[in-house]
C-alpha cells in the first residue's frame, strides 16, 4: 500500500534533499516492484534496514502468518514534489502517484 496524504517532509541532512518517512505494506506471498519514473530526476526511494537509496525496490513474495509485510524508509527528493512510481505486482503494471510534502495536481 502507498500512502495516500501529502506526506511530510524534512531535511536529511544530505544538502539539497529532502526526506518524506513513509512505511511500505506489501501483501505477503505477492512480489512488487516499485520505480520511480525516469521523468521525476533526482528522487530515490528505500525501505528496509538499512533502507539502500535507489529507483526500483523489489520485494519478493514472502510468506507471513498475518498476511502483509511492514518495512520502514521513505522518499528522497531535492524539493517538494508530486513522486511518479510505476507499480508492478501480479504481473499487471499500474501508475501511481504520491505527494511528497506537495499536492499532485
Amino acid at each position: 500500500m502507498l500512502p495516500t496524504a501529502r506526506l511530510q517532509v524534512a531535511e536529511s541532512g544530505e544538502p539539497g534533499r529532502l526526506f518524506a518517512k513513509a512505511g511500505l505494506l506489501v501483501r505477503a506471498g505477492t512480489p512488487v516492484e516499485l520505480t520511480v519514473d525516469p521523468s521525476a530526476r533526482g528522487v530515490t526511494i528505500g525501505w528496509g534496514s538499512p533502507g539502500p537509496e535507489v529507483t526500483t525496490i523489489s520485494v519478493p513474495a514472502c510468506p507471513d502468518a498475518k498476511g502483509w509485510l511492514a518495512f520502514a524508509g521513505g522518499y528522497h527528493v531535492p524539493e517538494p514534489m508530486c513522486v511518479p512510481l510505476i507499480v508492478r505486482a501480479n504481473g499487471r503494471e499500474a501508475r501511481a502517484r504520491v505527494r511528497v510534502g506537495a499536492d499532485c495536481g
